[in-house]
């Protein structure tokens, strides 16, 4: 018997235009993940009628820009800017296994609760708790001097999450003082 079709594609993005003349598309991805496509070689496009429809990836690159993720996909079916069009607001789904399998690669503890927080290698402050946001988590840490800081956890503040000592160290805070 054949899974439901929930348990076997999850939704990745969403195409948003078209981008240049070869066919490439501009994928707005719904998950904050940039090695997303790195392990997958097929996705299917979800046509007007809600089917999928497979489409193997014939390239991708990769665009971060002021934290926002966005994938430049060129598939193999698709060889000009007018089949790219039609493409638009159509949903991407991939095998919800290799999309998984990819998360759990990039995975972030769960709890960072009580870490401390440390940017040139001086206490900033502790771990209070953690947002859930659609693009990446937020952790919220008390400051030595009793103020509140969010940081996004990602790679333009967190250099590193080091589990065995409970600490992170982040870069670039200051961008984040006054927010």
């Amino acid at each position: 018997m054949l899974e439901p079709i929930e348990n076997q594609y999850t939704k990745i993005g969403v195409i948003s235009r078209s981008h240049g003349v070869a066919g490439d598309v501009l994928i707005i991805p719904d998950i904050y993940a940039p090695t997303l496509f790195d392990a997958l070689d097929l996705v299917h496009i979800a046509n007007t009628r809600g089917d999928l429809v497979p489409a193997r990836i014939e390239s991708v690159r990769v665009q971060e820009k002021n934290n926002r993720l966005s994938f430049f996909v060129k598939f193999e079916h698709v060889t000009d800017r007018t089949q790219a069009e039609k493409l638009k607001n159509f949903a991407v789904y991939a095998d919800r296994k290799a999309v998984d399998n990819q998360l759990d690669s990039e995975k972030i503890p769960l709890d960072l609760s009580s870490f401390d927080v440390l940017a040139d290698k001086q206490l900033v402050g502790s771990v209070k708790a953690m947002q859930k946001n659609p693009a990446h988590p937020i952790i919220e840490v008390s400051t030595s001097n009793q103020e509140q800081l969010l940081i996004p956890l990602v790679d333009e503040y967190v250099v590193d999450i080091d589990e065995g000592k409970e600490e992170i160290q982040c870069q670039n805070l200051d961008q984040l003082k006054g927010l």
